[in-house]
């Protein structure tokens, strides 16, 4: 093989290799994330979160810039990846203003799509591409002020991903967090407004 050649093509390996760290360290902090619960009724909605912080990733990573260009825009809008989980609450015994929640088991998935500005939030076969999908355990949301203000851990673990490219990098949380993650969230008003980070998993 001419040297040309064999370095175009270490290149592009390189290129095509996952930018998330193999084998990360349990307990590590790698996702902060923003969003909030929009209710369908007094029991049950969807948390939608985005990512300020992904790994060691810049924002150009993880949000688009704005339609006159420039640099990214790190809101929910721009967002390349949501993440979003269909909950439902069960209220539990508690002297007011204390109050606790049980959250059951349920699912969430991350979405990614490389022009998240044509995302309509109202509209779910807009968010993109499914990335990452996890098994979120029961929980239970502890508020000393009756839910003007919240607390709430849980575990996720990582059932399946698929790669994605932003700026022609390939990612896939498959690296990243192969043994799903532990969130830390603080939420207010019913958690309209959360935010939060995670932690990786240690190998079960």
């Amino acid at each position: 093989m001419k040297l040309a050649t064999l370095l175009v093509a270490i290149a592009l390996a390189g290129l095509l290799m996952p930018l998330f760290a193999a084998d990360p360290a349990a307990g590590e902090v790698v996702i902060g994330f923003t969003g909030g619960a929009s209710w369908k009724d007094a029991a049950n909605g969807a948390c939608i979160w985005h990512f300020p912080v992904v790994a060691n990733q810049d924002l150009a990573s993880l949000f688009a810039p704005a339609a006159t260009g420039g640099a990214p825009v790190p809101d929910r809008d721009h967002s390349y990846l949501i993440w979003v989980s269909d909950f439902a609450v069960e209220p539990l015994p508690s002297s007011p203003p204390q109050a606790l929640a049980l959250v059951p088991a349920g699912t969430a998935t991350i979405y990614f799509r490389p022009d998240p500005t044509h995302r309509n939030f109202d509209d779910r076969s807009t968010w993109g591409a499914p990335i990452a999908t996890f098994t979120r355990k029961t929980a239970i949301i502890r508020s000393p002020d009756a839910f003007a203000s919240d607390t709430f851990i849980f575990t996720a673990d990582l059932v399946s991903t698929m790669p994605f490219i932003v700026n022609g990098r390939v990612y896939d949380f498959r690296n990243l967090i192969p043994n799903g993650m532990t969130c830390f969230e603080y939420g207010q008003a019913g958690s309209s407004w959360e935010s939060g980070v995670c932690t990786r998993n240690a190998k079960q």
